[in-house]
């Protein structure tokens, strides 16, 4: 895990330093002199669960695939014709989803506490919102076909946490285990960070840097997004695929 955060750290330093010794105006190969282009980016997102527990979650695995969304604004900083730093805030919502064994509500935490068997489930399952940031380079090629470039972008992604929301409260196992902990300690922690990798088609609208785009990004949890102590035991990343559309101007 700390060579996984020195790692995402050092992208984080890296890119606008190396953006900045670049100077000049550049266009993003289009020919109208803008360093900076804005844009909006839509993104139904596939979430996957990696997970490995121990001790009292013994058992727990991944429950499967679920399908979440990410929008928001997006910034590309050109440094040189086909290269750009680009960067955003995206509102990201992820899904936790864990199946859980019977032998669960055994743990000593739910003796004071009994779960009555009506509520007991085989299932638990939590929305994430996240902010993220990408720290991430972008790479284009010269014109495919007419008006129309391809685009590898390459990086980092840093989620802050926003919400956790447990679904389906009075049958989720994870919930009622929280709920009887000494403490209402959340599950999961403050954030997450990622590796992004992606490629897509940018089409030039003929009207200045006008442009809608489509393609498909891939990000790799790097860190555990658990609570490291009421559950050090459980241990989840997240990695998902979006298919991502939308506009640059």
């Amino acid at each position: 895990m700390n060579k996984n955060v020195v790692l995402i750290l050092f992208m984080i330093l890296s890119f606008p330093t190396f953006a900045q010794r670049y100077s000049g105006d550049y266009d993003g190969g289009y020919g109208f002199g803008s360093r900076i282009r804005m844009g909006f980016r839509f993104a139904p997102t596939i979430v996957s669960n990696y997970v490995e527990a121990g001790r009292r979650f013994n058992g727990f695995d991944s429950g499967g695939l679920d399908m979440r969304v990410s929008l928001g604004p997006t910034a590309d900083f050109f440094f040189a014709e086909k290269y750009a730093f680009s960067t955003g805030l995206l509102y990201t919502v992820k899904s936790v989803h864990y199946s859980v064994p019977s032998r669960f509500y055994n743990d000593e935490i739910f003796s004071a506490s009994p779960v009555p068997k009506a509520e007991q489930s085989g299932d638990a399952s939590y929305n994430l919102q996240y902010l993220q940031v990408p720290l991430t380079l972008k790479l284009y090629t010269d014109e495919l076909f007419d008006r129309t470039k391809m685009y590898i972008q390459c990086g980092g992604m840093v989620d802050i946490k926003v919400a956790e929301k447990p679904l389906d409260k009075y049958t989720n196992a994870i919930y009622q285990f929280q709920q009887r902990l000494p403490s209402n300690q959340n599950v999961f922690g403050f954030g997450d960070a990622n590796l992004v990798l992606g490629l897509g088609l940018e089409y030039n609208l003929g009207r200045g840097m006008d442009a809608v785009f489509f393609g498909i990004q891939y990000q790799r949890g790097l860190v555990e997004i658990n609570n490291q102590r009421a559950f050090d035991d459980l241990i989840t990343k997240n990695n998902i695929i979006q298919l991502e559309m939308g506009v640059r101007f």
